[in-house]
């Protein structure tokens, strides 16, 4: 049954999680208050804001912008210049960039090159376009890093898929280390309630002249062994309480408590034990949404979209350059367009003779896409022999939690039949003790495989690197 859980606050330092039915908390539950308030998943979820702000910085190049600049030299009565210029630049996704320019110039010693007739009131307005012919004509560093901010957020993604199920993962080993020392408390605590007992009717015996003096003594020290393996039971059930309730919290970043008396339970509906045919499909899925393989797949896409800067910058510089002046706006109103007439028409050229530095740059993003490459067999490697060789874990963990459940069993009933034999005077401790030993070795060889198995089985997802560790986002 799944409980619903709220928080008391009483006077310990932190507050408790508690069950409001009784004490018994599954790991439904701890992963259901994880997923929504541990500090890790928080911070995993804003991968997705980093990469919208690394997206938001790169479309930044493309932002509007505003240029003024104001000179002014006045010299023993005479205006030297008072020359205004004021831009507005608008860059555009294509290689074109619009500009509007407005100047105000004049003066006795103005450069000829800036004089503007005082007809109108010395103003001169321009509006045109800087067209790459050249380099940048197909790509250029604006695009270039708007393309590979958007990579980022596929980078990005992945790593909050990656962080989210450390957490989780890391959650359901506390969860299942809980447990083990949970059953192996309850098991010290119920030997050594045995062990006083064999102890107490030993006693009573010998009182009456039934027992020997040596029966006593060997009760006694089986009785204190007993008592010394649950003190050290329960100083393990302690930690372990301690290390599942590190991973929980309120969903105000308050720190949360497991109650001494909680009691973890062992059924969980989160995981099943896939068939063999399912892990074709496992492998399949993996090699391509394998957080690690996206964030190396991301990685050389971002190279790539570099190195189609890089090959573009081996062109030549080639820029053209036209503005028309006072056309069509000017300051006593609109004006009709002419482009043969009142233009500035520039074209700026530049290439470096040997490409050093342009070759170079693309030379090392060609090695780095091949070094990537080969990281990328690698990892595809690696994520296929965690999955083959996790899967086998699993299966194997299954058989052995059934074979060690039967041992525990009949093991069981040894012990039993030895208590009901030492109760009617047919048996000795020796042989009692010695069924006793084989049935908490038992027990504890049953535990140790039922939480390894349960983790396994969390384990798969996670080396499948399955969103949330769930089967489903295999079939979306």
């Amino acid at each position: 049954m799944r409980l619903a859980l709220i928080i008391l606050f009483g006077t310990l330092a932190h507050p408790i999680l508690w069950a409001q039915d009784s004490l018994s908390i599954s790991l439904d539950d701890i992963l259901e208050l994880s997923r929504t308030n541990h500090p890790i998943i928080k911070q995993a979820g804003l991968q997705d804001q980093f990469a919208e702000a690394e997206i938001l910085a790169a479309k930044g190049t493309l932002d509007p912008k505003l240029i003024s600049t104001y000179n002014l030299k006045d010299y023993k009565d005479t205006e030297y210049w008072n020359k205004f210029y004021s831009a507005l630049k608008i860059p555009v996704w294509f290689p074109i960039d619009p500009k509007i320019e407005a100047t105000r110039n004049s003066g006795e010693y103005l450069n000829r090159e800036d004089y503007v007739s005082p007809g109108e009131d010395y103003w001169q307005f321009t509006a045109g376009v800087s067209v790459p012919l050249g380099k940048g004509l197909f790509i250029d560093e604006r695009r270039t890093l708007i393309k590979q901010a958007r990579i980022y957020g596929d980078i990005a993604k992945a790593e909050r898929v990656k962080l989210t199920n450390k957490a989780l993962y890391t959650i359901v080993k506390a969860y299942w280390n809980w447990y083990f020392s949970y059953k192996q408390f309850e098991l010290m605590e119920q030997s050594m309630s045995i062990a006083e007992e064999i102890f107490r009717r030993v006693k009573l015996d010998f009182e009456y002249g039934e027992a020997a003096v040596v029966d006593t003594v060997q009760a006694k020290i089986t009785y204190q062994n007993r008592q010394a393996d649950y003190i050290t039971a329960r100083v393990d059930l302690n930690n372990a309480r301690l290390l599942m309730s590190i991973h929980l919290w309120s969903d105000n970043n308050i720190p949360l408590e497991l109650p001494e008396g909680a009691i973890p339970l062992a059924t969980s509906s989160n995981w099943i034990v896939p068939v063999d045919s399912t892990m074709n499909k496992i492998i399949s899925w993996a090699n391509t949404n394998h957080p690690e393989i996206q964030k190396v797949k991301g990685k050389q896409g971002q190279y790539e979209v570099e190195q189609q800067w890089y090959r573009e910058s081996l062109k030549p510089q080639l820029d053209l350059n036209y503005n028309f002046i006072d056309a069509p706006f000017s300051i006593n109103g609109s004006e009709p367009i002419d482009i043969g007439e009142n233009y500035k028409l520039g074209v700026d050229f530049s290439f470096p003779i040997l490409l050093r530095k342009e070759r170079g740059k693309l030379q090392k993003s060609k090695l780095q896409i091949e070094s990537l490459g080969y990281d990328l067999l690698q990892t595809q490697q690696q994520v296929a022999a965690q999955i083959r060789s996790t899967f086998m874990e699993l299966t194997a963990n299954r058989q052995l939690t059934e074979q060690y459940l039967q041992l525990a069993n009949n093991y069981q009933r040894l012990l039993d039949a030895e208590i009901f034999n030492i109760e009617n005077g047919e048996s000795d401790l020796f042989k009692l003790n010695i069924q006793q030993d084989k049935y908490i070795e038992s027990q504890i060889k049953y535990l140790k495989v039922l939480t390894t198995f349960e983790k396994l089985k969390a384990e798969l997802p996670y080396v499948s690197g399955l969103p949330n560790l769930s089967y489903l986002k295999m079939y979306e």
